[in-house]
């Protein structure tokens, strides 16, 4: 019988090998189709917002009422208008992250003492038994 068992033991280990070399390349086909899962997922999903954007302002054009005419005008006023991030990137190129964190600690302060000078729930109002 003690045969046997080395006999086992190999074979137990050779198949734990195998299934080792299988799991790491399945994990790797496996981390392939997440890849490839989410960006269909995600272009999925934005296809169906243009399409929903596209519906509306369809229907804002097709039915003509006052409102409507309102809000399909402004939708096209939304979509030519012309961006310039130049600004804003040399405002956020200015950044001193030392004065963030002041500037950040002194609101979080304004806020604090602003809602302690609410009239809240007194302590003494509170019970613990």
């Amino acid at each position: 019988m003690g045969n046997y068992n080395t006999q086992y033991q190999s074979y137990y280990n050779n198949l734990a090998k195998k299934q080792r070399g299988a799991n790491n390349f399945s994990s790797e086909s496996n981390k392939q189709s997440r890849i490839t899962s989410f960006y269909i997922k995600r272009l999925t999903r934005e296809l169906i917002g243009v399409l929903a954007l596209f519906i509306i302002v369809l229907a804002l054009k097709v039915v003509v009422t006052p409102k409507t005419k309102y809000a399909y005008n402004y939708s096209k006023q939304v979509i030519n208008k012309q961006y310039n991030y130049n600004d804003l990137l040399g405002k956020a190129k200015g950044i001193k992250f030392k004065n963030v964190g002041v500037i950040t600690g002194n609101f979080l302060e304004k806020i604090k003492n602003t809602i302690s000078s609410v009239d809240g729930m007194n302590n003494t109002d509170i019970n613990f038994k």
